[in-house]
């Protein structure tokens, strides 16, 4: 009986033991299930704090946080994204990883850089003529993009544009397709006027002798930079004496033409003639040694001093060689002597020497004797200057700078239609502006 209770206490002891075993066993199987199932949960959690795509705009920085909601812990990127290139529009598969609690997840997600932003620019305003179409490159400033930038007329560009004001709209356009209307304003206006010939007067030349039809003589223009310039001499014989017409026309590109006809006279070279080159060298040799005037001065400075020079150092006999005024300023250079014929063609070397243009003008009638003088050129303008007057006619020894009206009468008087084409004689007179004493303009007073 002993035994038999010793067997079912045996028998009850392992029984328990078993069913702790079991229990304890259930209770690690329930504990493992419960941590995985919260492991699994919170990986879950983490997996969905991560966002699978994310797109930037060309040029932004790649930022971590985009790729993961606020709630996200411990986040990082696996994939090292210090070579990628932002500016370019592409699409990159990355890795990123979060993590807490010794739980972490490493995902995929894709970055995509894409370029939506149009180009930007500033307008130049134009001021062209209606034929002159600028490059649509030229005309818009300040092109800022991250990609290339083509630059076209957003419409159709003609050969000319119609006269006003316009804004005239051009298309900027990245390299993915981006596109801004830029609006340039342009002033449009027509070249109707003519080219200017500068220069063009009458001429002489001697039969034999080389013409040079072009020397002296420019052409300018509003627009055209270099219009072109034709010499029309097919009514000139140069190898006889007589007075010709040369014409010149000027045409500018758009086709704006200027015509000028000056007379050139052919003669004989008289057996006394002088380059006036070298007339011109002797006359500023004797300019310097007398200190007569210098470059510094004014035009009318100059011309006064060289009147006022002759007058009183030329010494005046009754002869003179009127063959040519060459011959004339030469003979008055070198002996300082002459009659009205040399004193007028010194004044005139003297003159030529300073780059004062000048000619000889001489009375009309010839009443009582033949008298000459000259008509230079100061700004533009055209006035009577006469270094030999005599005494007994006027109280003083020369005049400058005077008009018709101011000629005295019968000493002066002249015809003007023996002028050279285009000499116009000034109207307005400037003899109260002269300082005769000082050979100069007398100062203005300042209120």
């Amino acid at each position: 009986m002993s035994e038999n209770k010793e067997a079912a206490s045996s028998k009850q002891h392992k029984f328990s033991t078993k069913r702790i075993v079991i229990i304890v066993a259930l209770s690690v199987v329930l504990i493992t299930l419960v941590i995985v199932g919260l492991y699994f949960r919170y990986l879950n959690f983490l997996r969905a704090q991560v966002i699978r795509e994310v797109t930037i705009e060309s040029g932004t920085p790649i930022a971590l946080t985009d790729f993961f909601t606020a709630d996200a812990p411990n986040i990082s990127f696996v994939t090292d994204i210090s070579s990628i290139d932002t500016t370019i529009p592409s699409s990159y598969r990355l890795k990123v990883k979060t993590e807490r609690y010794h739980v972490s997840t490493v995902e995929e997600v894709i970055l995509n850089i894409v370029d939506t932003t149009p180009p930007t620019g500033v307008a130049i305003p134009q001021h062209i003529y209606w034929d002159e179409i600028p490059a649509a490159t030229d005309i818009v400033t300040d092109i800022y993009d991250l990609s290339n930038v083509s630059v076209e007329y957003a419409n159709h560009m003609g050969n000319t544009t119609p006269r006003g004001e316009h804004d005239i709209p051009v298309k900027l356009t990245d390299a993915y397709g981006n596109e801004t209307i830029i609006d340039v304003p342009f002033t449009v206006i027509y070249d109707t006027i003519p080219p200017t010939i500068n220069g063009a007067q009458n001429k002489e030349a001697f039969i034999g002798g080389t013409i040079i039809f072009r020397e002296g003589i420019s052409v300018t223009d509003n627009y055209d930079e270099a219009p072109t310039l034709s010499v029309d001499t097919s009514g000139v014989n140069s190898t006889e004496e007589g007075v010709y017409p040369v014409t010149y026309t000027a045409t500018d590109e758009h086709g704006n033409t200027t015509s000028v006809t000056v007379k050139l006279t052919m003669r004989v070279m008289p057996e006394r003639y002088y380059d006036p080159e070298e007339l011109y060298v002797l006359a500023r040799e004797i300019i310097d040694e007398n200190n007569i005037c210098d470059d510094s001065m004014s035009d009318i400075e100059i011309t006064l001093r060289i009147f006022d020079w002759v007058s009183r150092n030329m010494w005046y006999i009754s002869r003179s060689d009127r063959v040519d005024w060459t011959a004339g300023a030469y003979d008055g250079l070198t002996t300082l002597r002459g009659d009205c014929y040399n004193f007028m063609a010194v004044a005139r070397a003297m003159l030529g020497a300073m780059g004062i243009e000048s000619i000889t003008i001489d009375r009309y009638p010839e009443i009582p004797s033949p008298h000459f003088w000259n008509l230079v050129k100061i700004d533009g303008k055209w006035y009577h200057c006469d270094s030999c007057v005599f005494l007994n006619m006027t109280d003083i020894t020369f005049y400058a700078l005077y008009t018709d009206a101011e000629l005295k009468p019968g000493h002066s008087s002249y015809d003007p239609a023996t002028l050279p084409e285009g000499v116009v004689v000034a109207t307005e007179s400037i003899q109260d502006q002269i300082d005769y004493a000082n050979l100069t303009l007398k100062e203005e007073v300042v209120e």
